[in-house]
């Protein structure tokens, strides 16, 4: 068993485990869509149940309720499917900026001290992100299997086919199963309804993978940036960087600043890399929180608790992640900054080794900010996501009053 939870826990398990689902691969000497075949099926199943949900708003604009209700299905699943064609769009670089983390730390002689750091620091993400995992696949599977018991249960009571989506009962005179949708076909139809619950299992797949996917990675990305700082902690703390003198600790110091400037580099990176990913999570996240919040305080019937609980979740995680996350990356450049100038004994130096250390001071003293075009990640963005979802819910609410 112990064996199994470390596997489990391994260095991107779950990350590979749902971009393979998807037909996409992690290492670095592959391409990244093994499978396009898998991933265009995925895309184009997803693409095809957006188009019923926008229909279905078309129809029903004048029930803020009902409208409410599929503007949460149809931005989550555009949030998919933008994710995954920027992703595979960058894949390559994302995939090299991985073995760029990892390399100082899969040397083949490494200080105990920094393995013990990169260890701690991975299995905190993997565990993170086997919840967050745990928390998708619950929304997914109690999206399709509770409307599924409840036509089963109906049947069996009364020996008539009603099918039941996730929120209420179909009649036959209303074509919205699985999704609150327009499908252009009789779900009434048993046989019909079958096969439209086997084109949700792609769907629903999609949405598991590609949200647990993207985002832990990003999440990924925020350990193995803090461990590389307190990588570069520990080389400051360390005896042999306190008792150098000379050259020695001239050749210590130029080694220190110079992975100082790489992981500027690496954090340069990841945000380059995750800023369009990022820029639409933010846009959309509003209304999707938005749409969340709608679902409690409107009045429904048959309502899907599971299936809401569940996504509630998965929304407010999102928001960790992408928030918390780089406050995390900030706060770790910030405490770097503070050990560089109290742990060096620059006042004690002699003044050519003084010049030496301005410039990296000034660079470490730098705010590390990460953005998403008009955007600043942290917690002050968080604040105004919970602002601007609060005033659309409360326009909608007004709104349904007036109705």
């Amino acid at each position: 068993m112990s064996k199994l939870l470390e596997a489990c826990l391994g260095n991107l398990w779950v990350q590979r485990f749902t971009f393979g689902l998807m037909g996409l691969d992690l290492q670095q000497d592959r391409r990244t869509l093994r499978s396009p075949v898998t991933y265009l099926v995925m895309m184009l199943a997803t693409s095809f149940e957006l188009c019923t949900v926008c229909g279905f708003i078309v129809q029903q604009r004048h029930d803020i309720v009902l409208c409410s209700e599929a503007l949460m299905h149809g931005i989550q699943m555009v949030s998919s499917l933008l994710k995954m064609i920027i992703f595979v769009c960058k894949g390559r670089e994302l995939v090299s900026l991985i073995a760029a983390i990892q390399a100082p730390f899969l040397r083949p002689i490494i200080d105990a001290a920094e393995l013990r750091v990169w260890r701690v620091q991975n299995r905190r993400g993997q565990i993170f992100s086997a919840i967050y995992l745990l928390m998708c696949a619950g929304t997914s599977i109690s999206f399709l299997v509770m409307p599924v018991a409840s036509t089963t249960l109906i049947y069996y009571k009364s020996g008539q086919f009603v099918p039941v989506s996730s929120f209420r009962v179909a009649h036959a005179s209303d074509l919205a199963v699985i999704f609150a949708c327009s499908l252009p076909y009789d779900v009434t139809n048993p046989v019909i309804y079958f096969l439209d619950c086997c084109l949700m299992v792609p769907v629903l797949t999609f949405f598991c993978c590609s949200t647990t996917a993207v985002d832990t990675l990003y999440g990924w990305f925020v350990f193995g940036l803090t461990a590389h700082y307190r990588r570069l902690e520990l080389e400051l703390q360390s005896e042999r960087m306190q008792s150098s003198t000379g050259r020695e600790l001239d050749q210590r110091l130029e080694q220190l600043f110079r992975e100082h400037a790489r992981l500027l580099e690496l954090v340069a990176r990841f945000e380059a890399g995750f800023r369009d990913i990022a820029c639409v999570e933010v846009l959309l996240i509003c209304v999707l929180y938005c749409s969340v919040i709608c679902q409690y305080i409107m009045p429904h019937t048959n309502q899907n608790f599971a299936f809401l609980g569940f996504f509630s979740l998965v929304v407010s995680s999102q928001l960790c992640i992408y928030g918390f996350g780089a406050e995390q990356v900030r706060h770790e450049g910030q405490q770097f900054a503070y050990q560089l100038y109290q742990l060096l004994p620059w006042h004690e130096l002699p003044p050519h080794q003084r010049r030496l250390l301005l410039l990296p001071l000034q660079r470490a003293q730098k705010e590390t900010q990460l953005a998403a075009y008009f955007f600043r990640l942290g917690r002050p963005l968080l604040v105004w996501i919970f602002r601007t979802a609060s005033s659309f819910t409360t326009l909608l609410n007004t709104l349904r009053a007036k109705d």
